[in-house]
């Protein structure tokens, strides 16, 4: 009976929330699109869904065969400091 009761607090209490607030991902992860470096692994890289940009999501060691693109941080903090 105290289980019942403890689901039906918490369904309610999940209602409460506003509806209008919307969030979204600002980085969506992609595979590599130009196909060009067999060194970039899977997950490096991500679309900045604001900028429209591609970024590393993490700093790569060899980067000599990949394409130059800033990471993901440097992104936010630039996209950051501009407003």
């Amino acid at each position: 009976m105290k289980l019942l009761a403890l689901l039906c607090l918490v369904s309610l209490t999940g209602c409460s929330a506003s509806q209008s607030e919307v969030k979204s991902q600002r980085f969506v992860l992609v595979p590599d699109p130009s196909g060009i470096s067999k060194d970039i692994p899977a997950g490096a890289l991500a679309m900045d869904t604001e900028s429209g940009q591609l970024c590393y999501t993490f700093n790569l060691a060899n980067t000599s065969a990949a394409p130059s693109i800033k990471t993901c941080s440097a992104l936010l903090k630039e996209h950051s400091s501009s407003k």
